[in-house]
């Protein structure tokens, strides 16, 4: 078909006929060009695309609907349980409120850019700031979804591309020097979680894979744990893979946490037999007295009150990851061991995350080098 006026409003307009679709006849009607040229162009770049196989037709419905009602039901099924918890917090708490009413074939960069800043000044709870790693997540969360509405051919582009992040400053890690976690372990050594705490600083091993540890994933005698299962917290709290490959890794133990460790099913057997028919049997390695295993949340509560009891500065319990890392690449470990241990999945992640201490590497490096062609020290 042609390009025609509507003589009523006097605009231009046009329909074009599209590839059938299951054996029907499709349609674009598109209105209200001003001027003939403009519905010529637009007129020709559809029929082009239609003939190419690469025309998308826009999706109508709201960015809400296609997110609530299309995108996230469609992940449910192959994403782990906690991501799915994440994406509907995001999706809920900050892309629906600020953007949901705009129709997704009319949502641009320029949108996109206001959410980051109406998240960035007022979008926490009771209109507090969020931090912009917290604007980026949900950036992450949007671009996801509008990539995987190009590629089942609802949109055309994906206009977050497009919107600039708010600057992000990365903050130093918080970690322990080695003495403060000596001290640490020393003053918790009779604490029931100590074998945990114990575990986390000698391995670097996250919250989730600490709790998720089963006796059949450990061999004291070789000396290895395998991290092959997490237990996290979603809507409740969930057991299943490490959410990388990468993260399914195998590390080595030293001689005092494998004492640890067979001190811990030692006590463990113990109180199953005084348990009884009582014993909750989780196969999880830190348990109580029970079998039953801790909400991960509880033990974070418990690595808090541990720092302030001991007297050392106050961590998270992620940081005590970072220490490890941190004591290992001082230490002169090198970065690609250290990467495997902890789990990332490219070198490129631990160098970017350490920066601040392979840096300080560097530059004693470059003194050595220096001092040793003769140069001032």
């Amino acid at each position: 078909m042609t390009v025609k006026k509507d003589a009523e409003r006097g605009t231009w307009y046009f329909v074009v006929e599209l590839p059938a679709v299951a054996g029907k006849r499709q349609q674009l009607k598109r209105r209200g060009f001003p001027t003939k040229k403009a519905a010529q162009a637009e007129f020709d770049q559809v029929s082009t695309e239609s003939r190419k196989g690469s025309f998308v037709r826009p999706m109508r419905g709201t960015v809400a609907e296609y997110l609530v009602d299309i995108w996230l039901p469609s992940k449910r099924s192959t994403l782990r349980p906690s991501t799915i918890v994440g994406y509907e917090k995001v999706v809920n708490r900050r892309l629906v409120p600020l953007i949901g009413e705009y129709q997704l074939a009319a949502l641009d960069a320029a949108a996109v850019e206001v959410m980051y800043g109406e998240l960035l000044s007022s979008g926490g709870v009771g209109g507090a700031p969020l931090s912009a790693k917290t604007v980026a997540n949900a950036g992450g969360v949007l671009s996801k979804a509008l990539r995987d509405a190009v590629r089942l051919k609802r949109l055309a582009y994906n206009v977050s591309a497009d919107a600039e992040l708010p600057a992000r400053v990365r903050p130093e890690q918080s970690t322990w020097t080695a003495d403060e976690a000596t001290r640490f372990l020393v003053a918790t050594t009779d604490d029931r979680p100590f074998p945990m705490w114990r575990l986390a600083l000698s391995t670097g091993m996250r919250r989730g894979e600490l709790c998720g540890l089963r006796w059949r994933d450990l061999d004291l005698d070789d000396g290895r744990a395998t991290i092959a299962s997490t237990r996290v917290v979603a809507r409740e709290v969930v057991t299943g893979e490490p959410k990388t490959k990468a993260g399914n890794r195998v590390v080595r133990l030293d001689a005092e946490t494998i004492n640890v460790l067979r001190a811990w099913r030692k006590r463990t057997n113990e109180e199953r037999l005084v348990a009884g028919a009582a014993w909750i049997d989780t196969g999880l390695v830190f348990v109580d007295a029970l079998g039953e295993p801790p909400h991960p949340e509880t033990v974070t509560r418990w690595w808090r009150k541990a720092c302030e009891a001991a007297g050392v500065p106050v961590i998270r319990l992620h940081d005590a990851r970072h220490t490890a890392a941190t004591i290992m690449l001082r230490d002169g470990v090198p970065v690609k061991v250290v990467s495997q241990r902890l789990g990332h999945a490219d070198i490129a992640v631990t160098m970017r995350v350490y920066q601040h201490v392979t840096a300080q590497d560097d530059q004693l490096a470059a003194d050595v080098l220096g001092s040793a062609l003769g140069g001032k020290t």
